[in-house]
């Protein structure tokens, strides 16, 4: 409501979701892209492409992990953001005891791969008949 109208009435575009090709358009056209996520609010692919679209990039204060992505030098390319990702999560599950997950998982080739890598490597930590809470969705 009011702080959109605001924002707007001082030449500040606001937007919802876009397409990825609109997006990135909006983000090459942008003096200033600002993230206004808390801690608890997500943003990290978004902070990426952002920079790698040549946007300066702002992001709440109470935020360190997107303040990090920031600063990050050079801003990673989606193969090297997908390896670091399947990495992470390969390690986080081999750290809880996941035996048959190996640490560092060969980069698939494309990103349906990844998506199905990810998934894999989370289904293979879950026990026969247990729920697994996770959700891999690509977009």
């Amino acid at each position: 409501g009011e702080i959109v109208a605001a924002l707007k009435a001082g030449g500040v575009e606001v937007t919802n979701m876009l397409p990825p090709r609109e997006l990135a358009d909006l983000y090459r056209r942008s003096r200033l892209v600002y993230f206004p996520m808390t801690v608890v609010g997500g943003g990290e692919r978004a902070v990426l492409e952002a920079r790698a679209c040549g946007a300066t990039v702002e992001v709440a204060e109470d935020n360190p992990k997107l303040e990090s992505l920031r600063r990050l030098e050079p801003v990673p390319d989606h193969r090297t953001y997908a390896r670091q990702l399947l990495e992470g999560i390969a390690d986080m599950l081999h750290a809880v005891g996941a035996s048959n997950v190996t640490t560092r998982p060969p980069m698939p080739p494309n990103e349906t791969v990844v998506e199905q890598r990810i998934r894999e490597l989370i289904r293979n930590t879950c026990r026969p008949g247990e729920y697994c809470p996770y959700v891999v969705r690509h977009s």
